[in-house]
Formats: C-alpha cells, structure tokens, sequence
C-alpha cells in the first residue's frame, strides 16, 4: 500500500512538521471562513466602541452624536460623556508633545468638539430625561456639577417610585468614603427596574467589602433583593459563616460557565482533537466495541468530576480558609493542598468505576488511555470557565497547554493507581510517591502562573514539561510495540495545530490577529516546549 507523501518522506519515515502546518493551515483557513460566514453586520453603537477601541476618540464621538439625534437614550449619553472626556485628553496631549506625527495612536483621527459644543448640544437636542442624565455625568467628569441638575438628580431618585438612572447615577458618582450611601442608591435603583436588577448585586458587593456582614444577613432576608442577588456574592455569605452546604450550592450555582456559541465551539474542537490523539495512542482499532464505549464514558467521567471538585472547593474556603491570599507562603498551600489536592482527588474517584472493567478485560495501555481521557474530561469543562472569564490571556493561555496538563496527570495517577490494587504491598510506596508529586507538581504548576515574581508562565513551563515527560514515559512502557497507521507523534503535533489554530481564530474575532497573538504568547510557548523536548520520545512509539 503506499503512503501518502503528505505524512511520509520516500524513505518511509513519518513526516511531521508538514502535516502540522498543513493542518493549521486548513484550520485558520476554515475558521476564518466560518466566522466571516457567521457574523452579523455590526450596529452603529458597536461601531462607535470599535473606533473609541482603536483610540480614534473623535470619530467616535461623532457617531454618538449622529446616533444620538436618531435613537436618544441615557446609556448612550453616558458613553458620549466618557468618549469625549478621552477625546480631550488626547487632544491636549498632541498640544503639548513637540511632534505628535511621530506617534500614530495619538495623531490618526478626527479631533473632539469642544466642551461649548457638547453643551449646547446637551441641553438643546436631546429629551429633557436624557439631556438630564448626561449634563449631571458631564459635570461628575468635570468635578462641578450645576446645582439645578443635582437636585432634578437627588429629586428623581427620592420620587415615589423613582425615575430611571437616577439612583445608579448618584451611586456611581460618590467617592469611597460614601460607600453605604452608594450601597443605598444601587439597592433602590435595582429594586425598582428590572433591567437594573444588577444594582442589587452592586449593594450587596459594597456591603461585603465593607465586612458589614449584618447587613449583608438583613438584606438577602428580603425575598426580592435575594433573587436579584448573585449567586457568588452568597457563596461569599456562606463562606463567611461557615456553612459549607449552601456554600456548596451557591458555587455550583455561580460558576456553572455561561459560554458564548464561539467558545463552545472552541472548547469542543480542542476536546475532539485531544480525543482522537488519546484514541490513537490506545490503539483504538485493535479492540473498538470494547475500547470506543471506555473510552467514550471515561471522557464523561471526567466532566462530571467537576462536581466533587465543587463540593471540596465548598469545603475548604468554608471551613478551612484555604483562599488565595496573594502571600506567597500561604498560596503555595493553598495551591498544592487546595486546587492540586481536590482536582487530582475528585478525578481519580471518578476514575475508579472503570477500573474494575479495565483490569478484567483491557491492559495497562487501555487504563492510561482511560485516565487520559478522564483528565480531557475535566480540561474540557474546565475550559470553558476560562473562555468565559472575560481574561483572554489568561483563558487562552490554560486553554491551550490545560488539555495534556490534565490527562498526563490523570493518566499517571491512574496506572500507579492500578499497579498499587494489583499488589499493594510492592507498590504502595510507589502510588503514595507519585500520588504527592502529581498533586505538587499541580499546585506549583498553577502557583507560578499567578504569581510572576517567582518566574510565571517561564517557570510553570517547566514544571508542565517534567510533568510530562512523565505520563510519556508511561505511554512508552504501556504501549511496548509500534502499531502501523499515523504515528503517535504525527497525531499528536497534528492535535496541537489545530488547536492552535482555532484558539487564534477565536481570539483573532474578538480582538485582531496581532492582539490575538500576544494573548497566545504563553500558551505558545508551552505548546513549543512540549514538541521540542518531546519529538524524540514520540518518534519511537
């Protein structure tokens, strides 16, 4: 049979940077098609952000005012306000730099109007409501409010029932030694809007910050600010009072991801590729109705392990404290024996169902494989969380070395797992020693991306390579032969293309190519490390 050129040199050896760049390639080229074919015609409002995005102030300003004769509303003045105060900032500093050509950032665009301008124009054409609104903001920016407007502000805000913005506007004003007054002002205006039901949130959160815990117990007592309360701020209650069961549920609550379409798509491709890899590596063709249905109730296993690490996340801020402080003595803690300890327990409890099958009718290639794909699992719903975070560094960065962080360390847990049940008196000693150096590994892995004085990203690199170079070691020794059909290294640099490719094209629709690129950088990085150091391994299996 002959093999392809695409995957083979003529020598018969299996190629490898090629096939990579031709899948990222197909994936860049896709995924871009795909998001030109799906997206929307942007408003005239997106529009407007994009230019303030890209600092062309004046341009910006513009459009709200176009926008603002056709459709006048009070977020919209607000955003005029706060585009024209950034639009005069940049316009003086061109003023007083020597040669602001020499800086396109501050040179391109059209200038602001001037603050006479703004003021006729909010006075003489808009709606008394929205003419309201945004002279008060206008006079908060400039630190002289006129005394009419504040009493029409103050006036709304006391009516029975209040107007609109009349309260979130005060509360967005005071200085922070008024907190409990703001607290008052969002409560009322979130009470009384159901649009604005987030200002009751805002209370609440001010409450907590303020350790007013008493208050923060009167005010979730009242049925209507309850339901309008978010879930994370009563988790915080709970932990505050100990109560580790309603901590449990409100953080079960609050961290179920709420993903775009994109990031869902996102994380299922990148799950999707990793599967594949792990269904090569265990030789899925050799044994499929037995292997395919393991392997497939392993991958959801691991989603489900989720729940257990909620319920000891509950457990251990409630009743032990253990919180990231930003000390670097007690994250450390806080790390290893709070995320590494819980997340590799809860995945390796909900790992021990299969191994019973596992050990009466597979091998130890099949229950790395399974514990691989537990750890995919967990990654997959895991990433998520991270895509709907709103940090894109930080989201794409876990996203795109999390995936083989987690399988190489389930898949390691498992087999010493199985060596241990199959003679526990030879390898106990083994399954406690790399029981505690997957679970250090793990929380030095994720102390060091938070924290940059001890090397960051750099740092936890290389834990992240030791790591695994261990569960490829584990792959060497259980897989024992070489198998015909793509290798194990095509597939895997194959994996790590397209995921690659769609993580760009995903941060590339949000923020541009160039931006894109940088939020990759970690996670890059990680990706180069894991083929540069492990491209020899690989070729022999």
């Amino acid at each position: 049979m002959r093999r392809s050129r695409l995957l083979y040199t003529h020598r018969g050896e299996p190629r490898v940077v090629l096939p990579a760049l031709v899948a990222l390639a197909v994936t860049l080229l896709v995924g871009f098609a795909v998001v030109r074919a799906s997206r929307k015609a942007p408003t005239a409002e997106a529009r407007a952000k994009a230019m303030a995005h890209e600092g062309d102030f004046g341009a910006a300003e513009a459009a709200c005012i176009g926008l603002l004769r056709e459709r006048p509303s009070i977020p919209l003045v607000l955003e005029l306000v706060n585009i024209h105060g950034m639009a005069r900032q940049i316009d003086e500093l061109r003023e007083r730099l020597p040669d602001p050509s020499k800086l396109p950032s501050l040179s391109k665009g059209s200038r602001a109007m001037s603050d006479e301008a703004l003021d006729a124009f909010l006075v003489h054409d808009l709606p008394p409501e929205v003419s309201l609104a945004g002279r008060y903001w206008l006079g908060v920016a400039r630190h002289n409010v006129p005394d009419d407007v504040l009493v029409a502000i103050e006036q709304g805000a006391s009516h029975e029932p209040p107007l609109p913005w009349h309260n979130r506007l005060l509360a967005r004003a005071l200085p922070p030694d008024k907190a409990e007054d703001a607290a008052t002002y969002f409560e009322r205006e979130g009470l009384a809007f159901a649009d604005h039901a987030e200002d009751v949130s805002a209370a609440i959160a001010i409450w907590i910050r303020l350790a007013a815990w008493d208050q923060v117990r009167t005010r979730l007592a009242d049925p209507r600010i309850a339901e309008r309360t978010d879930p994370e701020l009563k988790y915080q209650l709970a932990v505050h009072d100990r109560d580790w069961r309603s901590a449990a549920r409100w953080l079960a609550i609050a961290s179920k991801p709420k993903p775009s379409r994109a990031s869902l798509v996102l994380a299922a491709t990148a799950a999707l590729a990793w599967m594949v890899f792990c269904f090569r590596l265990g030789k899925m063709g050799e044994r499929p109705r037995f292997k395919l249905p393991m392997y497939l109730v392993a991958f959801v296993l691991g989603v489900v392990s989720v729940v257990p690490t909620m319920l000891l996340i509950a457990v251990e801020e409630a009743t032990l404290r253990l919180v990231e402080t930003g000390d670097a003595a007690r994250d450390v803690i806080y790390f290893v024996f709070g995320v590494g300890l819980r997340e590799e327990a809860s995945k390796l409890l909900l790992f021990l169902p299969l191994l019973p099958v596992l050990r009466k009718w597979g091998n130890k290639l099949d229950v790395l494989v399974c514990g691989a794909l537990v750890g995919l699992g967990f990654a997959a719903e895991e990433n998520l969380g991270y895509l709907a975070s709103g940090n894109l560094q930080t989201g794409l960065g876990r996203f795109l070395t999390a995936n083989f962080f987690h399988m190489a360390m389930t898949g390691i847990l498992a087999t010493a797992l199985d060596d241990f049940l199959a003679d526990r008196e030879r390898y106990a000693s083994d399954f406690s020693r790399v029981s505690v150096m997957v679970v250090a590994l793990h929380g030095a892995y994720d102390f060091l991306l938070s924290h940059d004085e001890f090397g960051g990203g750099y740092m936890a690199m290389a834990v992240f390579v030791f790591l695994a170079k261990l569960f490829l070691d584990a792959v060497d020794v259980a897989r024992r032969r070489v198998d015909r059909g793509v290798s194990i290294l095509q597939t895997f640099v194959l994996a790590l293309a397209i995921v690659t490719g769609v993580g760009f094209v995903y941060a590339a629709s949000l923020v541009g190519p160039a931006h894109a690129a940088v939020a990759m950088g970690g996670g890059l990085l990680g990706e180069a490390i894991i083929v540069f150091v492990f491209v020899r391994t690989l070729r022999t299996m």
